[in-house]
């Protein structure tokens, strides 16, 4: 299991990244596709392009496996998970945000990894699974790696002083629908 909620670890933190990462495969293969006028050896560069594709499919089927665990898990779990993956948050950050004392949050934090982590193995989705999938890949398999070493793979990008900027508040993210479903919206001011 410990495996299991490394590898959760690793697709939260890569979340946010993963838009970029997929944009820059799509822009890679274009190039690719542009320059195979030019180049001779043109099974190597569809091999690429099909390299890149797939490697773009992987985030975008990270992004679903996130969106879905996120729907699954009780309210407060969910809430710390989605702070996590979204935005670059300390822990203390998210407990103030949500109004939790620090020790509540860093404890149902942990819980809430293995509670996704439950999630993802009743959709068949174990250590093995990612281990296939994700294991040579730069962003979510450099994550992991961290994730095995205990280090925080979440990083800071930045003071977020200027909440305008980042507009961090959870009414936004579930106007949104970005974060619960509507049924669940309404005790998002509960702490339950």
């Amino acid at each position: 299991m410990d495996d299991l909620i490394c590898w959760v670890t690793a697709i939260l933190a890569a979340y946010r990244r993963l838009p970029r990462a997929v944009a820059a495969c799509k822009q890679t293969s274009r190039s690719l596709a542009e320059s195979g006028f030019y180049c001779e050896d043109t099974m190597g560069l569809v091999g690429k392009m099909i390299e890149c594709n797939a490697r773009s499919e992987s985030y975008i089927n990270a992004k679903v496996l996130v969106d879905k665990v996120l729907e699954k898990l009780p309210l407060r779990y969910a809430q710390i998970l989605y702070l996590r993956a979204h935005y670059p948050l300390t822990m203390e950050e998210i407990a103030d945000k949500l109004e939790y004392s620090k020790r509540s949050a860093f404890r149902w934090y942990g819980e809430a990894l293995k509670k996704a982590a439950c999630a993802l193995l009743a959709e068949g989705y174990d250590a093995k699974w990612f281990e296939k999938r994700y294991s040579g890949d730069v962003l979510i398999g450099g994550y992991y790696e961290q994730a095995k070493k205990g280090a925080d793979v979440f990083g800071r990008a930045g003071k977020l002083s200027d909440s305008k900027k980042l507009m961090l508040r959870i009414e936004d993210a579930v106007a949104a629908r970005l974060l619960l479903p509507d049924k669940r919206a309404a005790a998002i001011g509960c702490s339950d």
